[in-house]
């Protein structure tokens, strides 16, 4: 039976051949509604390999639990017929390799937004504990809102062991873009992916494969024994590339590595482009004209406050940073909180008591403090995600598994800018503890900036969001608490402080503090809610009898911070 005969009885109609690979055949397809999708079969003949088809199976399973974000969404499959499919969402955009052969190389700005783009694609795909195995300029769409990972077909669960779906001689993968350890059939890991990122990047700024030869032979020796030659790349990315393309895998960045080392220099040139700005406009003024008006801070809570000397100059950077990948956005340099504190149990405002909760009308900074002996005016406790009690002066929150709350604070900031810290520490089995800014507590509908204190070690900086209906609980910076020289255990008490400040133009930068030490910061855009609060999360049940998460937060402090 024709492939596209089974098609068209489920329900899709297959309309032009988009390309065929070393398993299968792709179509460019029509679903039920009318929508355009893409789906993948295996190529005639291949239906009754076992191995062909526990790739595809393997497929499904990589590609259904990476984050849409960063791969085409898997909308269906048949993995029992004659001819095996998967369907997908059909993504908009060129390859790289489309792009860079019609356009030519990238420019340096181009390429460092790319390079920042994908790595954050790629640690998306390692989170979901998944090794691509075949990064290669074929298989990066440039999509509308970013950089999308396709072609899982040789993926493989960086949790198991087992070794990969291979005939006895065989090789998977590109062998331009094939790891030191692909070639010689040592055990692949995430490092794998970013060696051939690397290349990938070699390729988007010169045009050429990384390693060449009269040979795909030739090409796998070249990828064991030599170096790439990096003299056309420009810096930052060459140095970048460089390390990806260390022979030793345990000398290679990991992804999430990558996307801070990157998005520092990023912050830094973006620094210096706005200096520039600014000292254009001054440049620009008159002896007669008059100084602009001093803004003392913002005049209402809809917004971030107003850089108009810096837009211009923040707008460019923005459009040379996102070229490819709208929604991303920087990690920037490691900064300490240091917040103030005062005592009572509500906004004070300079010291006094100021009654009440709700939006600040002062023109005054407002501090918030919370004993937490009693949560009763807190919102979004959500008794379906959570239990919530008290004890003294701890919230005690018992996350359910697989699932998180987000309880929030009876004080809504004028602006973003806001300073939050609190004493946390937890109990029991695998979860997070954390504050949050700029959003909502609403589970349903509600978007905000969060950072995070995981028991797996991890500091964290997320934006949750809804993206197409769906909850997004996207990590953008993840820490190794230990290569920082820190460790939380259980029962221990730490300090934790969140910084919520104005980037200008809309944009807010989240920085994170565990007892004192600077650990992370990121640079986004801002969401429209000015909520604030504290959250918890349980990863899973590990046990057979079940091990319950357990959260504790005493004494919240949010202080508004200045706009200007």
């Amino acid at each position: 039976m024709d492939p596209r005969m089974q098609l068209s009885m489920g329900g899709y109609v297959c309309e032009r051949e988009l390309g065929r690979g070393g398993q299968g055949v792709v179509w460019l397809a029509r679903g039920r509604a009318g929508q355009q999708v893409v789906v993948k079969f295996l190529l005639p003949g291949k239906e009754y390999d076992e191995v062909a088809l526990a790739r595809v199976r393997r497929e499904f399973g990589a590609a259904s639990r990476v984050g849409e974000l960063a791969t085409a969404r898997v909308l269906d499959a048949d993995l029992t017929g004659r001819h095996p499919y998967i369907v997908s969402e059909f993504v908009p955009g060129p390859t790289i390799h489309q792009h860079v052969t019609a356009g030519g190389p990238l420019s340096s700005g181009r390429l460092q937004s790319l390079a920042l783009a994908v790595a954050h694609a790629l640690a998306q795909v390692h989170r979901a504990g998944v090794v691509h195995r075949d990064i290669k300029p074929s298989n990066i769409l440039l999509s509308p809102d970013g950089p999308r990972i396709i072609d899982f077909g040789i993926a493989r669960d960086d949790r198991l062991l087992e070794s990969a779906l291979t005939t006895p001689g065989s090789v998977l993968g590109s062998p331009a873009y094939m790891s030191p350890e692909q070639v010689k059939s040592l055990r692949v890991t995430s490092a794998t992916d970013v060696f051939s990122l690397g290349g990938t990047l070699y390729f988007a700024a010169t045009g050429r494969h990384p390693f060449e030869g009269e040979s795909d032979y030739e090409v796998l020796v070249a990828v064991s024994t030599r170096d790439a030659d990096l003299t056309p790349v420009p810096e930052p990315v060459r140095s970048a590339i460089a390390d990806c393309l260390r022979k030793d895998p345990a000398e290679r960045p990991t992804a999430a590595q990558l996307i801070t080392r990157l998005a520092e220099v990023a912050e830094v040139a973006e620094a210096a482009e706005e200096a520039e700005a600014v000292e254009a406009t001054d440049g620009a003024r008159t002896e007669t004209s008059p100084p602009p008006p001093e803004h003392g801070g913002q005049s209402s809570g809809s917004g971030p406050a107003s850089v108009p000397n810096r837009a211009s100059g923040r707008s460019a950077k923005q459009l040379r940073l996102w070229g490819f990948a709208a929604g991303s956005a920087a990690v920037a340099v490691l900064l300490a909180i240091v917040l103030s504190t005062t005592s009572g149990g509500s906004a004070t405002e300079n010291g006094p008591q100021t009654h009440g909760s709700g939006r600040s009308t002062s023109p005054q900074p407002l501090t918030y403090t919370d004993d937490l002996t009693d949560s009763g005016d807190w919102s979004y406790k959500d008794p379906t995600l959570a239990k919530i009690t008290h004890k003294g002066g701890t919230m005690l929150v018992d996350p359910k598994s697989e699932l998180e709350v987000w309880p929030q604070a009876p004080f809504e900031p004028s602006s973003f800018a806001v300073g939050l810290s609190a004493q946390t520490e937890w109990y029991g089995g695998e979860g997070g503890v954390g504050l949050w800014c700029d959003g909502s507590g609403d589970f349903r509908k509600g978007s905000r900036w969060a950072t995070y204190l995981t028991t797996d070690q991890e500091a964290l900086i997320v934006r949750e969001f809804r993206y197409k209906g769906a909850f997004q609980h996207d990590r953008v910076v993840e820490v190794n608490l230990a290569d920082l020289g820190l460790e939380v255990e259980t029962g221990q008490e730490v300090d934790m402080s969140m910084t919520c400040s104005s980037a200008g133009a809309g944009r807010i930068k989240v920085e994170l503090a565990v007892n004192g030490t600077r650990v992370a910061s990121y640079t986004g855009v801002a969401f429209d809610a000015r909520g604030c609060g504290v959250a918890a999360f349980h990863y899973s049940a590990t046990d057979p009898r079940g091990t319950a998460f357990h959260a504790g937060f005493e004494r919240f402090i949010a202080s508004e911070l200045p706009t200007s």
